[in-house]
């Protein structure tokens, strides 16, 4: 089965935006209560219960801020370009599957296929980089063959 990448880069873009909109509501439930332990005195316990939310606050700004960096370099990749070498924005058919050089990810399910999306720093990707048809490559004790850089 052939895989289309503008099918796989609509569906990470979408399950990037969920998880965004995630993130985004944690913050406001955690700003919430932060707030209304702030209209509490509880003394020492208080103050505690305090700082661990503004730590959960700083965590979950990191993580948006994280996923916001993720979504811009997404939105950079040419879709069109098509290369006979493996770089940012290739989809990969491997004799162990099939992947997608674009951001730091996961696994995604398209048609019933599963497609590793990594990125170009991840080892495999540094393993697969500038790579082409036919090549192959060592990783995690295995032989990977490149069957098809599209």
């Amino acid at each position: 089965m052939i895989m289309k990448k503008e099918v796989i880069h609509e569906k990470m873009t979408k399950q990037l935006d969920v998880r965004i909109e995630n993130v985004q509501r944690a913050l406001k439930i955690q700003k919430e209560s932060l707030k209304t332990a702030s209209e509490s005195t509880a003394g020492d316990k208080h103050n505690t219960s305090r700082a661990m939310m503004h730590i959960e606050e700083e965590k979950l700004n990191r993580q948006l801020d994280q996923l916001f960096v993720l979504k811009k370099l997404s939105g950079k990749i040419n879709l069109q370009k098509k290369d006979t070498h493996i770089t940012l924005g290739s989809l990969i058919q491997t004799n162990y599957g099939w992947l997608y050089i674009s951001i730091p990810f996961g696994n995604l399910v398209i048609n019933e296929q599963e497609v590793m999306i990594v990125s170009l720093v991840s080892p495999i990707g540094k393993a697969l980089q500038n790579k082409k048809t036919g090549d192959c490559i060592e990783f995690n004790s295995k032989k990977w063959k490149i069957l098809k850089v599209y």
